[in-house]
C-alpha cells in the first residue's frame, strides 16, 4: 500500500530460531505507526503491551489531521481496538514491567505514546530505543527526526534513553543500518544481530 517491500516477516525470523508464533505470549508495541504495528494478527496467543497515551492518540482528535494521521494505518489501529475488546492488551501509563529484567518507559515525541524497552543483558542494560532515535545521529547530535508529534518530549526522551542505558554503546536506534555493521550476527540462517553482545566497535567511533 505504501510501496515498501517487506524483506523478512517477523514470524519467519522467529522460525529461523526455532520459535513458533503461537508460542509468543507477550509483545511490546512501541507505538502504532504502520512500520511497528503490522503482522500482530499472526500471534494468536500474545498479549500486547501498549501505552495508554498511544491508544488515545491513535484513536483521538489528532487523527483528523492528515499530517499526524499519515504514519498510521487504520487497519492496524482498528486491529488493536479489537485486541482491547478481546482482553488481550495490557496498558501502561509511563513505566511498566513486562517480565523480570524487561521494562517499558514512555518517552513520547515521535508519537504521543512512544515507549522504549529496557532489557537486562550479560553486558548490562540495553535500551531498544525504537523511534525515540531513528538513527544514532539523532541522539548523538541532538538532531530530531522530522516525523514528530512533540519536539519537547522527543528532546527529553533522548535524556531518558541515555539514563536508562547508562552507556552510549547500550542503546539501539530503531532504523539505523549501522546496527548491522557494529554488532555480531545472531544466526547464520536469519538476518538478526546479537544486541546482548558488546558491539564490534564503539558507538563513539561510528
Amino acid at each position: 500500500m505504501r510501496g515498501r517491500k517487506l524483506t523478512l516477516n517477523p514470524v519467519d525470523a522467529l522460525a529461523g530460531f526455532g520459535v513458533k508464533a503461537d508460542d509468543i505470549k507477550d509483545i511490546v508495541v512501541t507505538h502504532l505507526h504502520y512500520d511497528h504495528a503490522g503482522n500482530l494478527d499472526r500471534f494468536p496467543n500474545a498479549r500486547f503491551h501498549l501505552q495508554d497515551r498511544e491508544m488515545a492518540y491513535a484513536t483521538g482528535r489528532c487523527m483528523c489531521n492528515g499530517l499526524l494521521r499519515h504514519p498510521f494505518t487504520v487497519e492496524h489501529v482498528t486491529q488493536m481496538v479489537r485486541h482491547v475488546y478481546g482482553e488481550r492488551v495490557t496498558f501502561h501509563a509511563g513505566e511498566g514491567e513486562i517480565a523480570p529484567g524487561v521494562t517499558v518507559h514512555r518517552v513520547g515525541g515521535h508519537s504521543d505514546g512512544l515507549q522504549v524497552v529496557r532489557v537486562e543483558t550479560e553486558r548490562g542494560p540495553v535500551v531498544l530505543a525504537s523511534d525515540a532515535a531513528h538513527y544514532y545521529a539523532n541522539l548523538h547530535r541532538r538532531s530530531p527526526f522530522p516525523i514528530v508529534y512533540n519536539i519537547g518530549d522527543m528532546v527529553t526522551g533522548w535524556e531518558t534513553v541515555e539514563r536508562l542505558a547508562g552507556h552510549p554503546d547500550r542503546f539501539i536506534p530503531g532504523h539505523d543500518p549501522l546496527v548491522t555493521e557494529i554488532y555480531p550476527r545472531a544466526s547464520d540462517k536469519v538476518d538478526a544481530w546479537a544486541l546482548h553482545k558488546a558491539p564490534l566497535r564503539s558507538f563513539a567511533k561510528t
